[in-house]
């Protein structure tokens, strides 16, 4: 899926969600003046944050200025000794018209239409010195945050919980697009977010954290990848720092990711083992991807001459390890479909790439020439996928067999990393590939699915005619049996 694609859905469900909460503003809003409560102003500031981040994340600038600028006077209205008359509220209202115009104008006929949005915000910005005029000295004044006994909620750890946890999905869907310019917005987008957030709630170390992501990014933008890795491992500790109960830090910076904010430190300088390897050893301890990686020998005493089926039941015997899957257990059915994807990859490779990169094992799905690598692995499965869906095919059966082999290919790289020496196969290269597997799932996730008869896709595969003429006699690799596996769930709720 290329950028603009995602661009694109970014702004279809920026269009979907924005009228629900411009419906929530609205109606906090009209009813401040009557019931004026900490609870409900949370409502109000949470609804113009959220929308704030989505139009950035979606780089429609009018609405995230508006509702910067609005939310920056609503907060004042967390003291309930002010009073909220008709002119106050009119003026709430008029900031409200402003938002309102705008998304409605993309709302009805796209961001094609040409809107004056310059006379919008001259507008807005003469309504907020309005309100700034009203409020007084109460605008000037440093409003403390409500307790979260006063809220009847945390409201720290519910913005953990929701808002950060969004910015950090962001993070992710970014990193695995591997497009240096969108992950650099992302980046900037979610610190923005995120330093308003950490001043607001006054968490210095979580403020120093997103200084440091832009700071890093200035200094050496062509490492902005790195620099999105380290920056997802440190707002992750941080999310989960606030939510154990920390209310007056808020994370910490590590040093990797201070290194490469310092400024006068050139690029030749740092190298991946300097600014990354410590932080990817922490990931090592608490990436569920790493901590998983089998620790017992997996190998199979076998007689089977073949070493390529040795080394597939040793990975048969890893897939229904708990070493691989704790939490779910990882279905018979499902280890018998992951070895028949093994099979049709490898018969693939055999028939469709010469010279082969490697030898025709495992490794040939994950590496070529001794090296991990997410671009070969992202190129072997769109020629493979092409050689397999014919034009009827339906977009969400495409993506469904995407994610299958992803999958697999995921597990087959888990296996090989805990079962013998594999250097290239580090935690960082893991955590990309994940990423990259959670966006395929994440894709599929918004079609509409695939039907029970789909889902046997690799029952249903018509090779191509040298492939059958020149397989090898090895029963066991003949992907025309007529077994019926089971099926992977993606999660998808329909």
């Amino acid at each position: 899926m290329n950028d603009s694609h995602i661009q694109a859905q970014a702004y279809s469900y920026f269009l979907a969600e924005a009228p629900e909460l411009l419906h929530v503003i609205e109606q906090e809003i009209l009813t401040l003046p009557s019931e004026h409560t900490t609870a409900k102003v949370h409502n109000l500031m949470r609804a113009l944050h959220t929308l704030k981040g989505a139009a950035a994340n979606v780089g429609l600038t009018t609405i995230e200025r508006i509702a910067h600028n609005f939310e920056d006077v609503a907060r004042v209205f967390y003291d309930l000794e002010i009073e909220i008359d008709v002119s106050i509220q009119t003026l709430l209202l008029d900031g409200y018209s402003g938002l309102h115009e705008c998304l409605t104008a993309h709302i009805t006929t796209g961001e094609s239409r040409e809107i004056d949005e310059s006379a919008i915000v001259d507008r807005m910005t003469a309504t907020i010195e309005q309100l700034k005029e009203k409020l007084g000295d109460w605008s000037e004044t440093e409003i403390a945050l409500p307790t979260a006994i006063e809220l009847g909620f945390d409201i720290v750890a519910s913005i953990f919980e929701t808002t950060i946890q969004e910015q950090i999905d962001e993070v992710v869907t970014a990193i695995a697009t591997h497009d240096a310019d969108l992950i650099t917005q992302c980046l900037h987008s979610v610190a923005d977010i995120c330093i308003s957030l950490a001043e607001s709630f006054e968490l210095p170390g979580f403020l120093a954290l997103n200084k440091a992501i832009v700071a890093a990014i200035a200094n050496h933008p062509e490492r902005v990848s790195d620099i999105a890795l380290l920056a997802l491992i440190d707002l992750q500790q941080a999310q989960s720092d606030v939510l154990a109960g920390d209310r007056t830090v808020g994370g910490t910076i590590s040093p990797a990711l201070n290194k490469l904010a310092q400024s006068g430190i050139s690029s030749g300088d740092l190298t991946v083992s300097d600014p990354v390897a410590p932080v990817l050893d922490k990931l090592a301890e608490n990436s569920e991807i790493w901590a998983d990686l089998p620790q017992a020998d997996f190998s199979i005493e076998t007689e089977v001459i073949d070493p390529r089926e040795a080394e597939l039941k040793g990975f048969q015997a890893f897939l229904i390890s708990d070493r691989f899957r704790k939490r779910n257990q990882f279905s018979t059915d499902n280890q018998h479909l992951f070895d028949r994807i093994v099979r049709l990859c490898w018969d693939w490779f055999r028939h469709e790439i010469q010279p082969l990169p490697t030898q025709l094992n495992l490794e040939i799905l994950v590496m070529t020439e001794g090296l991990a690598d997410l671009d070969y692995i992202h190129h072997w499965i769109g020629l493979l996928l092409k050689a397999l869906s014919p034009s009827s095919d339906r977009d969400s059966l495409y993506l469904y067999r995407q994610c299958c082999i992803y999958q697999v290919v995921f597990a087959v790289a888990k296996y090989l990393a805990g079962t013998e020496p594999h250097p290239q196969l580090t935690p960082e290269f893991l955590t990309e590939l994940r990423l990259a597997l959670q966006t395929t799932v994440n894709t599929y996730k918004q079609g509409s699915p695939v039907t029970a008869n789909e889902r046997g896709w690799i029952d249903r595969i018509i090779l191509p005619h040298h492939w059958v003429k020149n397989s090898e006699p090895n029963p066991s690799e003949d992907l025309l049996l007529t077994e019926i596996w089971g099926q992977l769930d993606f999660g998808k709720n329909h």
